[in-house]
């Protein structure tokens, strides 16, 4: 590994990533979002050719950097050719990440890097070294654009059955890139589904839903884990990290599955609610649900139409989200494995946790602690001003107190699921929203960063032990 110290020859790229990482992190995405947010708000960005407003502009911007996909206008009739070219590009941009894009371009300078760039190129990628981490990076690019690729390919062929050859290639690409950048942005409203109608009338072609599926859990599995797959051939083994992410993700999908089959099987609500498919569709339908919830967004079942046990499993499947180093969000699913694992070691009176017969510290538990309790606290702040704002629409029936809920979870964790439907809701609640998407994209990944690069500061006063009643 070479390292030197700073110099002046070193490009603009290496003198960005020279910053304290969490600070690069945070600011990266927000300047993103301003200027996605003003390009948004200009009035060719629109069909109609007059300006949304920068509040819309900005939302849609933040929903898109975040990878969110929660909407206050139907993507495909709403915004022009330009507005969503804007679109997609913040989506690539966003499930990337800056630093990752940036640490890619420099690393094809083929110059030396400072330690500074190492630490925050190997934050930003979830590497567990500094050895390689730019081959990592350029790996990364490389595993994206083929994943989205072969994805653009086979959903363009399922689309332009429906939609003619240049239409069905378009909107193959768009949801392939949003996909597997688990955004849940789709160009399908300007159809005979209709406006927000996302993947509802494709529960007839499992092809789309498996495929769209598929790019799901790809984007969401972590890059990290991507690496140990392709150099399994190399190394015949996986890391601990790749095989808690692999198990933990077939087993989340397979229960929700299971769950959703069980509790919306004889829901007749609506046209497309699970129980109103035919029943060699429901399979498929309720696979996809448990999938979408990993922090992508795209929906082929109605979201209002769910019971509130399905809501209630939704919340929690969003909340746990995707691995770290993914293009998902939520509070990542490593951090509910350890903290699960915690609780499990004290109900059986161990002193250490252990995790498939690998030890782990208290000071993970302490991070993992910290990451859930931060995201526990904006889902509750989200959810109490949504339903102070949406106190008309409360009392009059419109949608429900765990709609709410719902749609808090939605955005913290960056899914775009909505059961409220955020279109409907009032300028207050978007403007209480936008941050909560932009914390769920970079707040606990930065918080995690924080806390791993902090010493440990060790009192010179020393304190009485406090006893304290628990429990």
């Amino acid at each position: 590994m070479a390292v030197v110290h700073k110099s002046k020859s070193l490009p603009k790229a290496a003198k960005l990533l020279n910053i304290n990482p969490t600070r690069l992190i945070v600011s990266s995405f927000l300047i993103i979002i301003l200027i996605g947010g003003v390009l948004l708000t200009l009035p060719f960005a629109t069909a109609s050719g007059q300006s949304g407003g920068f509040l819309k502009g900005l939302f849609t911007s933040t929903s898109a950097v975040c990878v969110t996909g929660l909407v206050v206008e139907d993507t495909a009739t709403y915004w022009s050719t330009f507005g969503k070219w804007v679109i997609i590009l913040l989506i690539q941009i966003g499930g990337l990440g800056i630093v990752t894009i940036t640490s890619f371009f420099y690393s094809f300078l083929r110059r030396k890097a400072s330690l500074k760039t190492l630490v925050v190129t190997q934050e930003s990628t979830a590497s567990f070294s500094f050895d390689d981490v730019f081959s990592l990076v350029r790996r990364i690019m490389f595993i994206t654009f083929t994943i989205e690729g072969i994805g653009a390919v086979i959903l363009s062929w399922r689309f332009s059955l429906r939609y003619g050859l240049a239409e069905g290639i378009v909107k193959g690409s768009f949801q392939a890139v949003s996909a597997f950048c688990n955004a849940g942005f789709d160009l399908h409203g300007d159809t005979v589904s209709g406006k927000f109608s996302s993947l509802v009338a494709f529960n007839n072609d499992p092809i789309v839903l498996i495929t769209t599926a598929l790019l799901i859990i790809s984007g969401g599995l972590g890059f990290v884990v991507w690496n140990e797959i392709i150099l399994f051939r190399k190394n015949r083994k996986v890391n601990f990290h790749a095989r808690v992410v692999l198990a933990l993700t077939g087993v989340l999908i397979f229960v929700g599955t299971i769950a959703f089959l069980a509790s919306e099987w004889n829901n007749h609500q609506t046209a497309f609610s699970l129980g109103s498919l035919p029943e060699n569709q429901r399979f498929v339908a309720a696979f996809f649900q448990a999938v979408t919830p990993r922090t992508a967004g795209f929906n082929s079942i109605d979201q209002f139409s769910l019971f509130d046990t399905s809501k209630f499993i939704t919340v929690l499947l969003m909340f746990v989200g995707a691995a770290p180093g993914s293009t998902g969000g939520g509070v990542k699913i490593t951090t509910f494995a350890v903290f699960v694992a915690t609780i499990l070691s004290d109900i059986t009176g161990h002193d250490e946790i252990v995790i498939s017969r690998h030890r782990l510290s208290r000071e993970t538990f302490t991070r993992s602690l910290a990451v859930l309790g931060l995201g526990l606290l904006i889902v509750l702040v989200t959810t109490m001003s949504l339903g102070y704002f949406e106190v008309n629409a409360l009392e009059a029936n419109r949608f429900s107190f765990m709609d709410l809920f719902f749609e808090a979870t939605s955005a913290f964790a960056t899914v775009g699921l909505s059961a409220a439907g955020t279109a409907q809701l009032t300028q207050w609640s978007w403007m209480v929203l936008i941050p909560a998407m932009y914390l769920g994209r970079v707040g606990p990944a930065s918080f995690a960063i924080s806390l791993a690069m902090r010493g440990v500061k060790k009192r010179e006063i020393v304190h009485p032990e406090g006893r304290l009643l628990v429990g």
